[in-house]
């Protein structure tokens, strides 16, 4: 990667941003929305073992059932992040945000 690559990719906006559900996405849906309308594709991955209960919320925020995660733990919440490349994820989770180190934004309700 050129300096102008490293450059670009440090200061443009987040094109993949994902939110932990519970105590996060429950919250922070006003922030969710204005990412949204910003152009960026959002997600929605959560530790849960079930992702039924946040359909209904992901549908009414316009985020596609095929972008909502339930890994079942956080670790595996920790690989699907790096594995679809989220350039911004909200957790409320402090453990969760320093494994994934500058991607992370901890959430803690405001």
């Amino acid at each position: 990667m050129t300096a102008l690559e490293r450059y670009n990719r440090a200061f443009a906006e987040p094109k993949r941003i994902s939110f932990d559900y519970d105590e996060t996405l429950t919250q922070a849906k006003e922030i969710a929305r204005n990412w949204i309308r910003k152009g960026a594709e959002v997600y929605i991955i959560s530790a849960r073992h079930d992702k039924s209960a946040m359909l209904k919320t992901a549908a009414d925020l316009g985020i596609p059932a095929s972008r909502v995660y339930a890994t079942g733990s956080n670790k595996s919440k920790i690989e699907i992040i790096q594995k679809l490349k989220i350039d911004k994820h909200y957790d409320n989770n402090p453990d969760v945000i320093k494994q994934i180190g500058v991607r992370g934004e901890l959430w803690i309700n405001k």
